[in-house]
């Protein structure tokens, strides 16, 4: 998908309804950190928030909402998805949430939407007075956002290392096949705030979040001492001469064996070192 084809389907869908949004959050598509896409924002007048890399509940009410899509779309048994859409997204807009007891189309258009399955028709309708839009006026204003669900109340476990580490390990979330690591690194830290941390990844800087890294224990550079060889001294010939006479005149005499008839064997002087029995 090119980056002009978004850029058109965000200003002919969102921003011709409900005009320019002041902030918008996307992720880290090669699409989202084009020159034309900066250029098209700036144009708005919004700012732009970036998420980390597969790192989907930063931006969970989007992915929460994309899961309930399609999940509804493998419902039907057509392939062409976009033939689907529209009636998928009918059947969300005008579905009753049960925290605020409204439904989406009657949040934004003020009324519920006209459905192929209404039996029940009103041939008189009411006259707009100014009662009624003063009451409305103030049940908006007094409407504030509740969170549907709470699926985690304990806090998650961060090791404590990563307040001082010098390098982290990676999680690799992309598709890998078997046997493969599943970190890469260790990596060097540039920065951390408290949910994510700055790297040095392959040359480049990259904002990553907590839950994908680890600390590393890295062993110090011990540093290698050469050992200093002590000159040994040289033994002049006279020296070697001497040493040699001292040894002749220090080996003991040969001892002689008696055998049993009386003989006496003398063995080699080779052999003195053996047992004989």
């Amino acid at each position: 998908m090119q980056t002009k084809t978004i850029c058109r389907a965000i200003f002919h869908t969102w921003i011709s309804r409900f005009g320019c949004p002041s902030i918008i959050t996307t992720d880290q598509g090669s699409q989202m950190r084009s020159s034309l896409y900066r250029e098209f924002w700036e144009m708005l007048g919004t700012n732009r928030i970036r998420t980390t890399a597969y790192h989907p509940i930063a931006n969970g009410n989007v992915e929460r909402f994309h899961r309930h899509l399609k999940s509804s779309i493998k419902a039907h048994e057509s392939t062409q998805w976009s033939e689907i859409l529209p009636i998928v997204l009918l059947g969300i807009r005008t579905a009753v949430k049960e925290d605020i007891k409204e439904s989406c189309a009657e949040l934004v258009y003020g009324t519920t939407l006209q459905l192929p399955s209404d039996m029940i028709e009103t041939s008189i309708i009411p006259p707009c007075n100014d009662i009624f839009v003063d009451h409305l006026r103030n049940t908006m204003r007094e409407m504030n956002p509740v969170a549907t669900s709470t699926h985690r109340k304990t806090k998650f476990y961060v090791n404590p290392s990563l307040k001082t580490c010098s390098h982290v390990f990676l999680r690799i979330d992309t598709v890998k096949p078997p046997l493969c690591q599943p970190y890469t690194g260790p990596h060097k830290v540039l920065k951390r705030t408290e949910k994510n941390f700055t790297i040095e990844l392959n040359g480049q800087t990259s904002t990553v979040s907590i839950d994908r890294v680890k600390p590393a224990y890295l062993i110090p550079a011990c540093e290698e001492k050469t050992p200093i060889l002590q000159a040994e001294k040289t033994a002049s010939p006279e020296t070697f001469q001497s040493d040699k006479h001292q040894s002749a005149n220090q080996t003991s005499p040969d001892k002689t064996v008696t055998t049993r008839s009386g003989r006496r064997v003398h063995f080699p002087s080779k052999l003195s070192t053996y047992i004989t029995y």
